[in-house]
Order: C-alpha cells, then sequence, then structure tokens
C-alpha cells in the first residue's frame, strides 16, 4: 500500500547531484518524479551527504532534496524545498546567487531548530 502525498510519475531524466557548496557533483537518472520527491538511480556505489542539490536538466530546475532511503544505486530523496526554483538565463552570477538563496533558507531553517531545541523552557 502507498502512503505518498503526491502521485509519481516514472520518468527517465538525466540529473546531476550537487553538494559541498557546488564543489561535488554526482550524476544520475531520475526514474520516478512527483511534486514531494523522487527516486534516483545512481551510475555507482557512490556516497552522499543526507542534504544535496538536485538539478534536474530537462526541466532547467534545482530542487533542495533529503535523502530518505538508500539501497545500492537506488536513492529515494524528499524535496525540502517549497517549488522548483527555475534556474535563471544569463550569467554564473545569476546561477550562484539563487543557490546561495536555497542555502539561506535551510539555515534560516536550521537556526529557528537550534533556538527553538535551546530556548528556555518555563
Amino acid at each position: 500500500m502507498e502512503h505518498r502525498s503526491a502521485a509519481r510519475v516514472r520518468a527517465v531524466l538525466k540529473a546531476e547531484i550537487r553538494y559541498n557548496d557546488g564543489l561535488m557533483s554526482t550524476p544520475c537518472l531520475v526514474r520516478d518524479l512527483s511534486e514531494t520527491g523522487a527516486r534516483l538511480e545512481l551510475e555507482g556505489d557512490v556516497a552522499l551527504p543526507d542534504r544535496f542539490d538536485l538539478y534536474i536538466e530537462k526541466k532547467h530546475r534545482i530542487r533542495r532534496a533529503i535523502m530518505k532511503r538508500r539501497q545500492g544505486r537506488d536513492v529515494g530523496v524528499a524535496f525540502d524545498d517549497v517549488e522548483a526554483k527555475p534556474l535563471p538565463a544569463g550569467n554564473g552570477l545569476a546561477q550562484r546567487v539563487s543557490k546561495l538563496e536555497v542555502e539561506i533558507a535551510e539555515l534560516r531553517r536550521l537556526l529557528e531548530k537550534i533556538a527553538a531545541a535551546v530556548a528556555p523552557r518555563e
């Protein structure tokens, strides 16, 4: 029985997993895609962080992803952003700014969690 909040669509889309501030990347294929997550197929057995950016080439989108499961080369992710952000057209500076905006939003969420955890309890 499926317990997904969004319908999955089978796909074969070239994608790239980006991490370490964009310094590292790993090619992959998107095999299933929904508004809330995806199933990825890696080319080999590579180490990945728990959170990364997923660039879907054909859709020109970057999604912030959280790894939910992994079985060999098969990786299930949930998207951590509200909606897909289109890549800005033009130079690399605009792309870097867009990526930094995603990272800033993630850092703000982490700060809120930390503040809530260390707030004095009454």
